[in-house]
């Protein structure tokens, strides 16, 4: 990289005088920013989180994918080759959706430090800082993933079984119990948004985290759908444009960071702004002007 970049001359930095942006202008402008630092924080949290991406990408191939044969078979006209790629793509869409959404344990601590850095405007190493939180909280991220792997089965389980039932029925009341399970599920994925932040934040137990997470997913309810549907919208139609195998290598560059950090952006500041409210909104701006120079 050396034989492109200079990484020893120091960076423009901010102007002193300039204004603070707020809000959207100030995540478009650390986004940018820090677009080189992204890429970086991307690969590394992509390839830690390859063992849970993994695990996502066997279940939709053995519990969720198969149960789409009909729309499978519209799409692909009947052609076996065809029905092959369109499993691989869905399979890869839902589970690339699910790392953006849900994480994937002690990488996701990891990234949600370096992410709460960016947001709050503090400097961070990227190798090291996600190194040390990822080990700092491993074991409570470990469970979290635990409990998602098991939240993700018995959920769709359950969505299936309510929705076959009433097909079979026509009972209302199946009707509801899947729609409540639906709106559960969507709550707890809200949750996510803030679980990381909270856990490298501050010393919570495993209840406190998923009590405080609820807590904030339902309090900014609007905009979390809002973000929500930003992120699995784009998700969705980027990877039903792409092959399969081109998408996972598009998510392993700078995907996961393009639609997670609007998440993490927001809880992190969220987060100072309601739970911290005697620290500074904003670091010294010398602070920020040494982490652009690097």
């Amino acid at each position: 990289m050396g034989l492109f970049f200079n990484y020893s001359k120091p960076g423009p930095g901010i102007d002193k005088n300039a204004p603070k942006k707020k809000g959207i202008f100030l995540y478009f402008e650390l986004y940018f920013r820090k677009f080189w630092k992204m890429i970086q924080a991307n690969l590394l949290y992509f390839i830690c989180s390859i063992p849970m991406l993994l695990i996502y990408m066997a279940f939709f191939m053995f519990f969720v994918v198969p149960y789409m044969t009909d729309v499978i078979g519209v799409l692909s006209g009947g052609d076996a080759e065809a029905q092959a790629i369109y499993m691989l793509m869905f399979t890869v869409l839902f589970s690339i959706i699910t790392l953006i959404l849900w994480g994937s344990g002690p990488a996701s601590a990891g990234y949600a430090y370096l992410m709460r850095c960016f947001a709050r405007e503090e400097h961070a190493w990227i190798m090291s800082d996600f190194k040390d939180k990822f080990k700092e909280n491993f074991k409570q991220a470990i469970v979290v993933s635990i409990v998602d792997i098991v939240i993700l089965f018995v959920s769709t389980t359950a969505i299936r079984f309510y929705v076959g039932s009433y097909q079979n029925t026509h009972s209302t009341l199946y009707l509801m119990l899947a729609s409540l399970v639906v709106i559960v599920f969507v709550l707890y994925t809200f949750m996510h948004y803030y679980i990381y932040q909270l856990m490298v934040t501050f010393e919570n137990s495993l209840s406190q985290l998923y009590r405080n997470s609820a807590i904030l997913a339902i309090g900014f309810l609007p905009m979390n759908i809002i973000l929500t549907l930003i992120s699995v919208g784009a998700t969705m139609v980027a990877y039903t444009t792409l092959h399969p195998l081109f998408g996972l290598v598009v998510a392993a560059v700078i995907w996961v960071s393009a639609f997670r950090f609007p998440f993490d952006f927001y809880s992190a500041r969220t987060i100072r702004r309601r739970l911290i409210p005697e620290e500074p909104e904003t670091d010294t701006i010398e602070s920020i002007v040494e982490d652009d120079a690097e």
